[in-house]
Protein backbone atom coordinates (compact mmCIF):
# COMPACT_ATOMS: atom_id res chain seq x y z
CA UNK A 1 0.00 0.00 0.00
CA UNK A 2 2.85 2.42 1.10
CA UNK A 3 4.59 1.69 -1.81
CA UNK A 4 1.48 1.98 -4.10
CA UNK A 5 1.02 5.63 -2.74
CA UNK A 6 4.51 6.57 -3.31
CA UNK A 7 4.66 5.96 -6.98
CA UNK A 8 1.21 7.44 -7.35
CA UNK A 9 2.65 10.66 -5.54
CA UNK A 10 5.78 11.02 -8.07
CA UNK A 11 3.77 10.37 -10.86
CA UNK A 12 1.53 13.61 -9.80
CA UNK A 13 4.71 15.27 -8.98
CA UNK A 14 6.50 14.48 -12.81
CA UNK A 15 2.91 15.55 -14.27
CA UNK A 16 2.85 18.95 -12.39
CA UNK A 17 6.21 20.05 -13.12
CA UNK A 18 6.08 18.74 -17.17
CA UNK A 19 3.16 21.48 -16.84
CA UNK A 20 5.30 23.73 -14.98
CA UNK A 21 7.87 23.91 -17.89
CA UNK A 22 5.60 24.16 -20.41
CA UNK A 23 4.17 27.11 -18.95
CA UNK A 24 7.30 28.69 -18.45
CA UNK A 25 8.48 28.14 -22.29
CA UNK A 26 5.01 29.59 -23.03
CA UNK A 27 6.10 32.24 -21.60
CA UNK A 28 9.29 32.93 -22.42
CA UNK A 29 8.02 32.79 -25.95
CA UNK A 30 5.52 35.37 -25.44
CA UNK A 31 8.42 37.35 -23.63
CA UNK A 32 10.61 37.30 -26.56
CA UNK A 33 8.06 38.00 -28.79
CA UNK A 34 7.32 41.55 -27.21
CA UNK A 35 11.04 41.82 -27.02
CA UNK A 36 11.18 41.41 -31.26
CA UNK A 37 7.93 43.85 -31.86
CA UNK A 38 9.36 46.92 -29.73
CA UNK A 39 12.57 46.49 -31.39
CA UNK A 40 10.40 47.36 -34.91
CA UNK A 41 8.63 49.79 -33.73
CA UNK A 42 10.68 51.81 -31.26
CA UNK A 43 11.43 55.42 -32.33
CA UNK A 44 13.33 56.07 -34.57
CA UNK A 45 17.04 58.18 -33.32
CA UNK A 46 18.63 60.73 -35.33
CA UNK A 47 22.36 60.33 -35.55
CA UNK A 48 23.33 63.42 -33.07
CA UNK A 49 21.15 61.79 -30.20
CA UNK A 50 22.67 58.59 -30.26
CA UNK A 51 25.42 57.97 -27.14
CA UNK A 52 28.84 57.78 -29.24
CA UNK A 53 31.57 55.63 -27.09
CA UNK A 54 35.10 54.85 -27.94
CA UNK A 55 37.03 52.06 -26.09
CA UNK A 56 40.29 51.53 -25.57
CA UNK A 57 42.78 49.83 -23.41
CA UNK A 58 44.94 53.01 -22.63
CA UNK A 59 45.00 54.91 -20.21
CA UNK A 60 41.91 57.74 -19.64
CA UNK A 61 43.89 61.08 -19.76
CA UNK A 62 41.76 64.26 -19.27
CA UNK A 63 43.21 67.10 -20.70
CA UNK A 64 42.29 70.63 -20.67
CA UNK A 65 43.37 73.49 -22.74
CA UNK A 66 42.66 77.07 -22.56
CA UNK A 67 42.50 76.80 -26.54
CA UNK A 68 40.37 80.08 -27.52
CA UNK A 69 36.84 79.35 -29.66
CA UNK A 70 37.03 79.77 -33.22
CA UNK A 71 33.57 80.57 -34.59
CA UNK A 72 33.60 80.18 -38.82
CA UNK A 73 31.84 82.49 -40.57
CA UNK A 74 31.73 83.42 -44.13
CA UNK A 75 33.81 85.72 -45.42
CA UNK A 76 33.01 89.66 -46.25
CA UNK A 77 32.84 89.76 -50.12
CA UNK A 78 35.07 92.09 -51.67
CA UNK A 79 32.82 95.71 -53.29
CA UNK A 80 32.54 95.52 -56.59
CA UNK A 81 35.11 97.52 -58.99
CA UNK A 82 32.96 100.26 -60.54
CA UNK A 83 34.36 101.43 -63.46
CA UNK A 84 33.96 105.51 -64.62
CA UNK A 85 31.62 105.23 -67.77
CA UNK A 86 33.57 105.80 -70.88
CA UNK A 87 33.42 108.73 -72.84
CA UNK A 88 31.41 108.93 -75.43
CA UNK A 89 33.00 108.81 -78.79
CA UNK A 90 32.35 110.42 -82.04
CA UNK A 91 30.29 108.95 -84.52
CA UNK A 92 31.98 107.47 -87.29
CA UNK A 93 31.40 109.73 -90.43
CA UNK A 94 28.80 108.76 -92.65
CA UNK A 95 29.78 107.48 -96.15
CA UNK A 96 30.34 109.29 -99.08
CA UNK A 97 26.92 108.49 -101.59
CA UNK A 98 27.79 106.44 -104.64
CA UNK A 99 28.39 108.34 -107.32
CA UNK A 100 25.07 109.00 -109.61
CA UNK A 101 24.99 105.81 -112.34
CA UNK A 102 25.22 106.91 -115.97
CA UNK A 103 22.70 105.45 -117.98
CA UNK A 104 23.79 103.16 -120.73
CA UNK A 105 22.38 102.37 -124.27
CA UNK A 106 20.25 99.41 -124.09
CA UNK A 107 21.36 96.49 -125.66
CA UNK A 108 23.92 98.74 -127.96
CA UNK A 109 27.36 98.02 -127.39
CA UNK A 110 30.65 99.90 -127.31
CA UNK A 111 31.70 102.72 -125.17
CA UNK A 112 28.83 105.24 -125.32
CA UNK A 113 29.24 108.57 -123.38
CA UNK A 114 25.79 110.28 -122.14
CA UNK A 115 25.56 113.64 -124.19
CA UNK A 116 21.85 114.21 -123.55
CA UNK A 117 19.06 113.33 -121.20
CA UNK A 118 15.43 114.87 -119.68
CA UNK A 119 14.36 112.44 -117.02
CA UNK A 120 10.83 114.54 -116.73
CA UNK A 121 11.30 114.23 -113.15
CA UNK A 122 9.98 118.32 -112.60
CA UNK A 123 6.54 119.51 -112.90
CA UNK A 124 7.04 121.49 -116.25
CA UNK A 125 8.40 120.85 -119.59
CA UNK A 126 12.11 122.44 -119.38
CA UNK A 127 12.69 125.19 -121.74
CA UNK A 128 16.33 125.01 -121.66
CA UNK A 129 15.91 121.82 -123.09
CA UNK A 130 12.89 121.51 -125.39
CA UNK A 131 11.27 124.12 -128.30
CA UNK A 132 7.61 123.47 -128.76
CA UNK A 133 8.11 125.09 -132.34
CA UNK A 134 9.91 123.53 -135.18
CA UNK A 135 10.97 124.25 -138.83
CA UNK A 136 9.53 120.41 -139.60
CA UNK A 137 5.85 122.68 -139.29
CA UNK A 138 5.40 124.23 -141.82
CA UNK A 139 2.51 126.82 -140.24
CA UNK A 140 4.62 128.54 -138.13
CA UNK A 141 6.12 126.15 -136.77
CA UNK A 142 2.87 123.91 -135.08
CA UNK A 143 0.84 122.68 -137.76
CA UNK A 144 1.36 120.70 -141.19
CA UNK A 145 -1.80 119.68 -143.07
CA UNK A 146 0.28 119.40 -146.24
CA UNK A 147 2.05 116.26 -144.20
CA UNK A 148 -1.33 114.73 -143.07
CA UNK A 149 -1.81 116.16 -139.41
CA UNK A 150 -5.07 117.56 -137.91
CA UNK A 151 -3.46 119.20 -135.19
CA UNK A 152 -2.21 122.44 -134.01
CA UNK A 153 1.02 121.27 -131.76
CA UNK A 154 0.87 123.75 -128.79
CA UNK A 155 3.05 123.83 -125.68
CA UNK A 156 0.24 123.57 -122.88
CA UNK A 157 -0.43 120.10 -124.45
CA UNK A 158 2.74 118.77 -122.99
CA UNK A 159 2.56 117.94 -119.27
CA UNK A 160 5.03 116.74 -116.99
CA UNK A 161 4.63 115.06 -113.43
CA UNK A 162 5.24 111.71 -111.98
CA UNK A 163 8.50 111.43 -113.42
CA UNK A 164 7.02 111.36 -117.06
CA UNK A 165 5.80 113.71 -119.65
CA UNK A 166 2.70 113.31 -121.63
CA UNK A 167 1.85 114.54 -124.75
CA UNK A 168 -2.29 114.67 -125.32
CA UNK A 169 -4.01 115.09 -128.32
CA UNK A 170 -7.36 115.70 -128.44
CA UNK A 171 -9.93 117.30 -130.03
CA UNK A 172 -9.68 121.39 -130.06
CA UNK A 173 -10.99 124.54 -132.35
CA UNK A 174 -7.83 126.64 -133.13
CA UNK A 175 -7.35 129.13 -136.22
CA UNK A 176 -3.77 129.68 -136.88
CA UNK A 177 -2.04 133.10 -137.48
CA UNK A 178 -1.81 131.65 -141.23
CA UNK A 179 -6.33 131.34 -140.85
CA UNK A 180 -5.70 127.65 -141.00
CA UNK A 181 -8.33 126.11 -139.30
CA UNK A 182 -7.51 123.01 -136.61
CA UNK A 183 -9.67 120.62 -135.01
CA UNK A 184 -7.36 119.03 -132.93
CA UNK A 185 -4.24 120.52 -130.99
CA UNK A 186 -1.45 118.42 -129.50
CA UNK A 187 2.54 119.31 -128.78
CA UNK A 188 5.60 118.72 -130.17
CA UNK A 189 9.33 119.05 -128.46
CA UNK A 190 12.62 119.73 -129.95
CA UNK A 191 16.25 119.76 -128.53
CA UNK A 192 17.08 122.46 -130.90
CA UNK A 193 17.68 124.93 -127.88
CA UNK A 194 20.09 122.95 -126.34
CA UNK A 195 21.20 119.46 -128.54
CA UNK A 196 22.26 118.86 -132.06
CA UNK A 197 24.66 115.96 -133.36
CA UNK A 198 24.81 113.90 -136.68
CA UNK A 199 25.87 110.76 -135.30
CA UNK A 200 25.25 108.95 -131.86
CA UNK A 201 22.70 107.06 -130.48
CA UNK A 202 19.15 108.43 -128.88
CA UNK A 203 16.75 106.43 -127.21
CA UNK A 204 13.04 106.33 -125.52
CA UNK A 205 11.04 104.82 -123.19
CA UNK A 206 7.09 104.85 -124.10
CA UNK A 207 4.01 104.04 -123.98
CA UNK A 208 1.81 104.90 -127.38
CA UNK A 209 -2.05 105.70 -127.23
CA UNK A 210 -4.67 102.77 -127.85
CA UNK A 211 -7.29 104.97 -129.57
CA UNK A 212 -7.04 104.82 -133.87
CA UNK A 213 -5.98 107.77 -135.64
CA UNK A 214 -2.91 108.68 -133.82
CA UNK A 215 0.59 109.12 -135.22
CA UNK A 216 3.20 109.32 -132.43
CA UNK A 217 7.13 109.41 -133.82
CA UNK A 218 10.37 109.42 -132.32
CA UNK A 219 12.92 111.07 -134.80
CA UNK A 220 15.56 113.66 -135.83
CA UNK A 221 15.48 116.72 -138.43
CA UNK A 222 18.06 118.88 -139.91
CA UNK A 223 19.91 121.46 -137.20
CA UNK A 224 18.13 125.20 -138.31
CA UNK A 225 19.94 126.46 -141.60
CA UNK A 226 20.90 122.83 -142.54
CA UNK A 227 20.22 120.85 -145.80
CA UNK A 228 17.07 118.39 -145.63
CA UNK A 229 17.93 115.44 -143.01
CA UNK A 230 15.47 113.42 -141.55
CA UNK A 231 16.07 109.84 -139.64
CA UNK A 232 12.78 108.12 -138.18
CA UNK A 233 13.56 105.95 -134.63
CA UNK A 234 10.12 105.22 -135.25
CA UNK A 235 7.19 106.09 -136.87
CA UNK A 236 3.38 104.48 -135.21
CA UNK A 237 0.08 104.62 -136.84
CA UNK A 238 -2.69 103.70 -133.79
CA UNK A 239 -4.90 101.71 -136.00
CA UNK A 240 -2.44 98.76 -136.59
CA UNK A 241 -0.79 98.08 -132.88
CA UNK A 242 1.57 95.44 -133.93
CA UNK A 243 3.47 97.93 -136.87
CA UNK A 244 6.72 100.29 -136.29
CA UNK A 245 7.90 101.98 -139.42
CA UNK A 246 11.70 102.60 -139.04
CA UNK A 247 13.02 104.81 -141.93
CA UNK A 248 16.46 106.46 -142.35
CA UNK A 249 15.22 109.35 -144.82
CA UNK A 250 18.81 110.16 -145.53
CA UNK A 251 21.89 109.31 -147.32
CA UNK A 252 21.37 106.37 -149.56
CA UNK A 253 18.30 105.51 -147.25
CA UNK A 254 17.16 102.10 -146.07
CA UNK A 255 14.99 100.60 -143.10
CA UNK A 256 11.79 98.03 -142.20
CA UNK A 257 8.80 97.63 -141.07
CA UNK A 258 8.92 95.88 -138.20
CA UNK A 259 6.26 93.42 -136.39
CA UNK A 260 5.85 94.15 -132.75
CA UNK A 261 6.07 90.99 -130.21
CA UNK A 262 3.81 92.93 -128.31
CA UNK A 263 1.10 96.11 -127.41
CA UNK A 264 2.92 99.35 -127.47
CA UNK A 265 -0.22 100.80 -126.32
CA UNK A 266 -0.63 98.27 -123.38
CA UNK A 267 3.04 99.34 -121.61
CA UNK A 268 6.57 101.38 -121.67
CA UNK A 269 9.18 100.17 -124.22
CA UNK A 270 12.35 101.13 -124.90
CA UNK A 271 13.04 102.47 -128.45
CA UNK A 272 16.45 103.18 -129.97
CA UNK A 273 18.59 104.17 -132.81
CA UNK A 274 22.28 104.15 -133.70
CA UNK A 275 22.89 106.60 -136.76
CA UNK A 276 26.64 105.72 -137.60
CA UNK A 277 29.31 106.96 -140.19
CA UNK A 278 28.37 102.92 -141.26
CA UNK A 279 24.77 102.88 -141.64
CA UNK A 280 21.99 103.02 -139.10
CA UNK A 281 20.57 100.29 -136.61
CA UNK A 282 17.40 100.12 -134.75
CA UNK A 283 16.20 98.57 -131.38
CA UNK A 284 13.58 97.11 -129.57
CA UNK A 285 13.70 96.71 -126.02
CA UNK A 286 17.71 96.07 -126.18
CA UNK A 287 17.77 94.10 -129.43
CA UNK A 288 18.81 94.27 -132.71
CA UNK A 289 15.85 94.69 -135.05
CA UNK A 290 16.72 96.51 -138.37
CA UNK A 291 19.40 97.55 -140.31
CA UNK A 292 19.87 100.02 -143.22
CA UNK A 293 23.49 101.16 -145.02
CA UNK A 294 22.06 105.18 -145.38
CA UNK A 295 22.97 107.40 -142.30
CA UNK A 296 22.83 110.60 -141.67
CA UNK A 297 24.53 113.74 -143.74
CA UNK A 298 25.07 116.14 -141.42
CA UNK A 299 23.63 118.06 -137.99
CA UNK A 300 20.03 117.29 -136.79
CA UNK A 301 18.20 118.12 -133.15
CA UNK A 302 16.10 115.29 -131.61
CA UNK A 303 12.01 115.43 -132.23
CA UNK A 304 9.09 113.74 -130.46
CA UNK A 305 5.11 114.32 -131.14
CA UNK A 306 2.02 112.68 -131.14
CA UNK A 307 0.58 113.61 -134.76
CA UNK A 308 -3.14 113.35 -135.44
CA UNK A 309 -3.21 111.40 -138.34
CA UNK A 310 -5.64 112.53 -141.34
CA UNK A 311 -5.64 109.17 -142.97
CA UNK A 312 -4.86 110.98 -146.58
CA UNK A 313 -8.59 111.60 -146.23
CA UNK A 314 -9.52 107.99 -145.02
CA UNK A 315 -11.76 108.76 -142.38
CA UNK A 316 -11.89 105.34 -141.45
CA UNK A 317 -8.00 105.63 -140.02
CA UNK A 318 -9.01 109.05 -138.25
CA UNK A 319 -9.34 109.38 -134.67
CA UNK A 320 -13.13 109.03 -133.56
CA UNK A 321 -15.03 112.27 -133.04
CA UNK A 322 -13.90 112.89 -129.37
CA UNK A 323 -11.06 110.58 -128.81
CA UNK A 324 -7.92 111.72 -126.87
CA UNK A 325 -4.80 110.08 -127.62
CA UNK A 326 -2.21 110.42 -124.96
CA UNK A 327 1.83 109.21 -125.41
CA UNK A 328 3.97 108.91 -122.36
CA UNK A 329 7.64 109.23 -122.10
CA UNK A 330 9.67 108.29 -119.12
CA UNK A 331 12.76 109.45 -120.57
CA UNK A 332 14.91 110.54 -123.25
CA UNK A 333 18.63 110.01 -123.93
CA UNK A 334 21.18 110.27 -126.22
CA UNK A 335 25.18 109.12 -126.32
CA UNK A 336 27.99 109.41 -128.81
CA UNK A 337 31.35 108.04 -129.23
Amino acid sequence: MKAAHWIRLLAALLVLGAGFGVAAASSLRATNRRHTWNSWHAPRVRLAEQPFTIATNAPTTTSTTNAPTTTTTDAPRPAPVVHPPAAPQPAPPAPAPPPPSTPEPLGVGGSWALTFSDEFSGTALDASKWATTSSAEADHGQGNPGNQQLEWDQAQNCSVGNGVLSITAKPDSITSPSGQHYNWSSCLITSTPSYAFRYGYIEERAQFPANKGFWPAFWTWQAPGGPYIESDVYEYYSDNHTRLYLTQHSGSGGGCNFTLPFDPSAGMHVYGMAILPTGSDWYVDGVKVCHAAGTSTGMTNIIDDNFVYSGNGNRGLQPASGSIGVKTIDYIRAWQQ
